[in-house]
């Protein structure tokens, strides 16, 4: 190997350290047992030292980004350089496009830029500073609130439309003004209204039973832009299973996923089950930033502009993942699971996963508005995030399962048995600390769940106030964010039930 080669692997692993020191670690709620969980015995191993498995995963992403990223067929790659300049063409092609997506976004995640603009001005001169500063007094820390959601960093991929039904009626409206609503954070007493001065938040939304009651918005979004859902697409790729299953396609959740993907055979996914996919127990190592996520779009991203000449698909990072831990012993957060969970559906469906999610959630549920989803050069999708969706379509999802998974108009899309598995958190009847890729509220409500992506978004579902809350958010890191949203979500359910 010549000096420029190891010189750049050395800068790899050089630049993986320094990001590990920021914070690579994987929170020790991330990490837990399910000791209890469909068997009584005791985990077959021992927690996995997290500083230990992130040295041993250096010499995985080097070999990632190396030797595994470039074609080892001569074939294949004597083709991907004769089929480059009608790759580029299509690169080209996508990455203008995304400048006139509709007349409502800028590309998805940014409303229109003359109006984020006018937002951004108005806030620093009403409200913001101050709400920053009371925060920052109360102890709090927000870190890169930026003027728009960060997906317009990372999204170098390509995206496939979910169609929405064309015959979709609106929803059921009771509209009132809540901005008067008041909440409390820290002791301190804001109003909804206060709420969107803070800059961090894009746009909510809130139904309240079963009708459309308010919404409003900042930094230039408005009711028709598509907002990136981060990881909340995992809750809607869980679903997606749920109906699987229910068809027929996948027989059961305790088969392995080998018996459905068979290129998984003999790698790090052999005995994993489809519920330890579900429930992110699988065992594979996975640390979502900064280690495993970034890496995984870089190089899905350089595969897709390189026309495969350098990089790797979906479906060739997952089967290049290392384990650090027996299927079913720990739950640990893992976008890898959720992807794997894509790959599943697409097999036994046979059609791309914006298809699927078209025919089996957003058509029959009335969804409005076409979605987006992010997909790599061969078409398969990332799923784990890359959902790109209206607040009202966000709005029907969360009522979907706050209705034991019927649409609006009463048509049972999702099983209501799979709805009560989704957040099902107890241990001894099967369930698990994240259900399917659904999340408690941090305030113990009971019965309440959400979904969470990144930046704080949200599709909160609140079965005890008869409602639904969304909210796009734009702060990667906002401690008070997570608990100033449920204060607002609970206060203006409270006041919406005359409480």
């Amino acid at each position: 190997m010549n000096l420029l080669a190891w010189r750049g692997r050395l800068c790899v692993a050089v630049t993986v350290l320094a990001l590990a020191g920021c914070g690579a670690g994987v929170d020790p709620q991330q990490v837990q047992s399910r000791s209890g969980h469909k068997a009584p015995s005791e985990p077959s191993s021992p927690p996995p030292d997290e500083g230990v498995i992130l040295l041993e995963e250096l010499q995985h992403i080097v070999e990632r980004s190396g030797l595994y990223s470039l074609p080892s067929d001569p074939d294949e790659a004597l083709a991907a350089i004769l089929t480059l300049p009608n790759g580029l063409g299509d690169v080209i092609a996508m990455h203008i496009g995304r400048y006139y997506p509709t007349p409502h976004e800028f590309t998805p995640g940014v409303g229109p830029l003359v109006d984020l603009l006018q937002a951004r001005a108005d806030l620093l001169l009403n409200g913001q500073p101050q709400m920053l500063l009371e925060n920052t007094t109360d102890g709090e820390a927000a870190i890169l609130l930026l003027p728009v959601d960060a997906t317009t960093v990372i999204v170098i991929l390509p995206t496939q439309v979910v169609r929405a039904n064309p015959a979709a009626l609106p929803l059921p409206e009771a509209r009132l003004d809540l901005s008067q609503v008041t909440y409390e954070i820290n002791g301190r007493t804001r109003t909804v209204g206060q709420y969107m001065q803070g800059g961090n938040t894009n746009a909510i939304a809130f139904m309240h039973d079963g009708r459309f009651t308010y919404d409003d918005y900042q930094n230039g979004f408005n009711p028709n832009t598509r907002h990136h859902m981060w990881s909340v697409t995992k809750s809607v790729t869980t679903a997606l299973v749920g109906i699987a299953v229910a068809e027929g396609r996948v027989h059961s959740i305790h088969d392995p996923i080998t018996q459905y993907i068979a290129e998984a055979a003999g790698t790090v996914w052999e005995g994993v089950s489809i519920e330890d996919l579900l429930q992110m127990e699988s065992g594979t190592y996975w640390v979502d930033v900064p280690v495993h996520q970034p890496e995984q779009l870089i190089l899905m991203g350089a595969d897709f502009h390189s026309n495969g000449l350098y990089g790797m698909t979906r479906d060739d990072y997952l089967l290049k993942l290392t384990r650090v831990s027996a299927p079913g012993d720990y739950y640990r957060y893992n976008s890898g699971d959720a992807q794997m969970l894509a790959w599943l559906l697409e097999r036994v469906y046979q059609k791309p996963y914006a298809k699927i999610l078209s025919e089996k959630i957003w058509q029959p549920a009335g969804m409005q508005d076409d979605a987006l989803v992010m997909a790599d050069r061969l078409g398969n999708t990332f799923a784990s995030m890359g959902l790109m969706a209206t607040p009202r379509d966000m709005l029907r999802f969360g009522e979907l399962f706050r209705n034991g998974g019927r649409s609006v108009n009463g048509k049972q899309i999702v099983p209501k048995k799979w709805v009560a598995a989704s957040h099902n958190y107890d241990k001894a009847s099967g369930g698990a600390p994240r259900g399917y890729m659904w999340a408690q509220w941090d305030n113990g409500e009971p019965g309440n769940y959400t979904a969470i992506g990144y930046g704080h978004q949200r599709v909160s579902v609140a079965p005890s106030l008869d409602m639904v809350g969304v909210r796009f958010g734009n702060d990667p890191v906002d401690t008070i964010a997570p608990k100033e949203w449920e204060a607002v979500l609970t206060a203006v359910g409270n006041h919406l039930e005359g409480r």
